[in-house]
């Protein structure tokens, strides 16, 4: 063997001894690329930012690599490659003179960069006001015809969620066997589900979860054995137990069950908006995500496209429509997306000029939303606000969170920071807090009722109090007594309780007027030939003795064989 053939045999050894390392490296770097999208999950979609955030990772990754290659090797890939479409040749060097890689790795790198900044304004409020404002159309109605006059209020949704979260807690911690291997989600979704007779009925539900890595390797096999209900309007809550399978995808599960990587995997290009647990009117889970897609430049003006289903225990997905969406789905339009689509709305419709320096018919929600059932649908309430901080309300949205339409009520008044600040003052002496409150119809009058709770979160007192004139202010223990209090308010205020509430007017001979103090407040019950009639205290009635003639106005209806009178007067 001559000296040129062992000289040839020392270079090939060197070569194929620089070859090793690079192609473990190069492994390597594919296993990170591999783990950081399995952890991240980035949706393949230009329209999202995180898919931009992985790319730009990869361009970082794959620079770094080739510095790397060329330290481990001793110089960069100064061979041609051959590839079957022909043969590329990356002339390298180590001696610090320009490369090509480098070059083109910043030329793609600069070009990312504009392409993002092009589309983001493209996208941006300022050029496509248009766009944004007519994400949606808002109808006016008259609130006194558009929303349906309040007869009773024990069937009206009050609890809120951080209530519901309380009340869910204690019911979990009842079942010995699940409480050390499971807690409630502290997601609570807000649904309308038949009840045991057939009704529409307002629930929030929340599945459990595994409470760590180790509690899940243990209970894998078996699942997640149910979710909690509670009856908003009850205060009441309950552990569903599922029969047969249990839930097996949830996010607390981990690799192929977890949810967000299931949605993932059947969907890789999908932009996921809300992620909702629901069940079906059967009792069934599922999950229910909305995705989303831009209606301006590469990012703007995000709305709802479609909407996607797993089934929580088979993990089996359909996708639909939002028009076409099963009608047991409650959330497909979540309760921000609402309130920044009319916010973009009422701010934008008068081009972006206007809403950045006049201002002017530019209206905004308020800080936070509540929820109404109206028949089988959930509906996102909120006030409406000028852009001016005054503490008051022009208006009031209703939007149906399964279809997205918008109704708009002209009703100016106290919003409802104000008139929860008005409740919690009415019983200031127990320092409870208000909830944020619903909205309902009382004899044509604009009404918030809420619940008061204590520092613990229980729900100790209601409240009613009028939009218009905020002064109106009620409060007690029980619904249907805030209620009539409430009503005897109105009346003393020179408010008349529509027929519909009021029944009928009503002359007769008074025998005997008791006074009695209910949890502050000044009920006065009247002995009469017609009957009894409770109503609230007011000075006139110090006036009146047994055997004057009185009128009065009557609510329809009876509890206990005492009804409620209103505007009680001396009859002539």
């Amino acid at each position: 063997m001559n000296k040129e053939t062992l000289r040839q045999k020392k270079r090939a050894a060197k070569k194929n001894g620089r070859a090793l390392p690079v192609i473990l490296y190069l492994a390597a770097v594919l296993v990170l690329i591999g783990i950081v999208y399995y952890v991240t999950l980035p949706p393949m979609n230009i329209h999202s930012g995180g898919f931009w955030t992985f790319v730009i990772f990869l361009g970082i990754v794959v620079t770094a690599s080739y510095f790397v290659i060329g330290t481990i090797t001793g110089k960069m890939f100064t061979e041609t490659v051959r590839f079957p479409s022909g043969a590329i040749d990356f002339q390298t060097s180590m001696d610090g003179a320009k490369t090509k890689f480098p070059k083109i790795m910043g030329i793609l790198g600069l070009a990312v960069v504009a392409f993002l900044i092009v589309g983001s304004i493209a996208g941006s409020r300022m050029f496509r006001a248009k766009t944004y404002s007519s994400l949606i159309t808002v109808e006016e109605e008259d609130f006194s015809s558009g929303i349906a006059e309040t007869e009773y209020v024990t069937d009206i949704a009050l609890m809120d969620t951080a209530s519901a979260r309380i009340i869910g807690a204690r019911t979990l911690g009842t079942l010995s066997d699940l409480v050390s291997q499971y807690q409630v989600s502290y997601n609570y979704t807000q649904i309308a589900m038949q009840n045991a007779a057939g009704e529409s009925h307002p629930y929030k539900v929340a599945p459990l979860e595994y409470e760590s890595f180790f509690k899940w390797v243990k209970n894998r096999q078996a699942g997640i054995p149910g979710y909690v209900k509670v009856d908003t309007v009850k205060f009441e809550a309950e552990f569903v137990r599922l029969t047969g399978d249990y839930i097996r995808y949830s996010p607390s599960a981990y690799f192929s069950k977890n949810l967000t990587r299931a949605l993932r995997f059947a969907y890789p290009t999908a932009i996921f908006g809300s992620v909702c647990f629901e069940v079906d009117d059967a009792g069934h889970p599922y999950w229910v995500a909305s995705t989303m897609k831009p209606n301006a430049g590469l990012f703007g003006a995000m709305d709802v496209d479609k909407v996607v289903t797993l089934d929580a225990v088979t993990g089996e997905c359909a996708i639909y429509a939002p028009a076409d969406s099963p009608d047991w789905i409650d959330i497909v339009y979540y309760g921000d997306l609402i309130c920044r689509k009319y916010d973009w709305y009422g701010m934008l419709r008068g081009g972006y000029l206007n809403s950045a320096f006049s201002q002017v018919n530019c209206v905004v929600t308020t800080d936070d939303f509540g929820y109404k059932i109206i028949g089988n649908d959930v509906y996102i309430f909120t006030g409406v606000t000028s852009t001016a901080s005054d503490e008051a309300n022009v208006g009031f949205i209703l939007a149906n969170s399964r279809t997205g339409e918008y109704k708009f009520f002209s009703v100016a008044g106290a919003e409802e920071y104000s008139a929860m600040s008005a409740a919690e003052g009415s019983v200031q002496q127990y320092g409870y807090r208000a909830s944020f409150p619903s909205l309902i119809n009382v004899g044509g009058e604009a009404t918030y009722i809420m619940v008061l709770k204590d520092a613990s979160g229980i729900v100790k007192m209601y409240s009613m109090v009028n939009v218009k004139n905020y002064n109106i202010v009620v409060t007690s223990t029980t619904q249907d007594e805030v209620f009539r209090l409430y009503k005897a308010a109105l009346a003393q205020n020179g408010t008349r309780i529509d027929t519909a509430l009021a029944g009928e007017s009503q002359e007769t001979v008074l025998n005997e007027i008791v006074y009695v103090v209910v949890n502050g407040e000044t009920v006065v019950y009247l002995k009469t030939d017609a009957g009894i009639f409770r109503t609230a205290f007011s000075e006139d009635l110090l006036f009146l003795e047994a055997g004057d003639r009185i009128s009065m106005e009557i609510a329809g209806g009876e509890e206990n064989g005492v009804r409620q009178a209103y505007s009680v007067k001396k009859g002539q």
